[in-house]
């Protein structure tokens, strides 16, 4: 029976290249990527709504992650929130665990204690928090109402939390809706993540496999392309093709990944 082992064994990698169990500073800042980095920076500084959008598995994640990573943590708290297919009680339950605030089974309660604490950390320890509020596409519309409430402060004249509701493309479209008004017209920035060029698609993969090889040429430039092509760009899906790629080419005994190997794939 083959596994992962005897796979890595085979091609010397000292660890799975293309695991997601992997260290922010050890993402790859591609073009995109950066761009995205760069816009998110500007966010943080004006404070205020933020959305970051992209396909499933296009590296919202790991974007988020990296952005994080990069906040200096005397100026700025970080809070992630991603149980959003939930009702408008169970959402202001999800936030006051967020905080470290003992939840309560009111909306109004919850609320307001998270608004006095979100102000004590801006005036009392000098520190903004930025909330991240993942697949914030299926958050109901009654919810996406409320966030334009959290980040309203004394008359709308404070940015005291910074809040970036991530999800995928169809976000955009439910802020068009009349009832979100409000919410669209306080957004300060909206960042797309693209998924990757063909030569981006080349560099991550060379990237990931360089990181467990020390420097072995691994795929091919065939291989590469061809899975670019069939992912679409799409950098989970990368991840996935490339990994079967190896086993493929593990069990054929070849010392690298050939176009072949990829085609066996998607001939499934």
């Amino acid at each position: 029976m083959t596994s992962l082992r005897n796979v890595f064994s085979h091609f010397n990698l000292t660890a799975n290249p293309f695991s997601k169990e992997i260290a922010t500073d050890e993402l790859l800042l591609l073009p995109g990527i950066k761009s995205a980095m760069e816009q998110l920076k500007i966010l943080f500084d004006i404070k205020g709504i933020g959305i970051l959008t992209g396909e499933s598995g296009s590296g919202k994640t790991c974007l988020l992650r990296m952005a994080a990573k990069q906040l200096p943590p005397g100026l700025y708290q970080t809070h992630y929130v991603c149980h959003t297919s939930v009702g408008i009680l169970e959402f202001y339950t999800h936030l006051c665990d967020s905080f470290g605030l003992q939840p309560c089974g009111r909306r109004a309660i919850m609320f307001k204690r998270i608004h006095d604490h979100i102000l004590h950390m801006n005036k009392t320890s000098r520190i903004h928090p930025v909330l991240i509020i993942d697949e914030a596409d299926k958050l109901g519309n009654d919810i996406l109402q409320e966030i334009r409430l959290l980040a309203n402060f004394e008359y709308d004249s404070v940015h005291a939390v910074t809040i970036l509701l991530c999800g995928q493309e169809h976000l955009i479209n439910k802020l068009g809706l009349s009832i979100l008004v409000s919410l669209a017209n306080s957004v300060a920035i909206t960042v797309r993540v693209e998924t990757l060029k063909k030569e981006e698609t080349l560099t991550y993969l060379e990237n990931r496999v360089n990181r467990v090889s020390g420097g072995n040429a691994l795929f091919t430039k065939q291989a590469m392309s061809l899975i670019h092509d069939a992912s679409a760009g799409v950098m989970r899906v990368i991840n996935h093709m490339a990994l079967q790629s190896l086993i493929k080419a593990h069990l054929t005994n070849s010392p690298n990944v050939e176009a072949d190997h990829v085609q066996a794939l998607l001939s499934r």
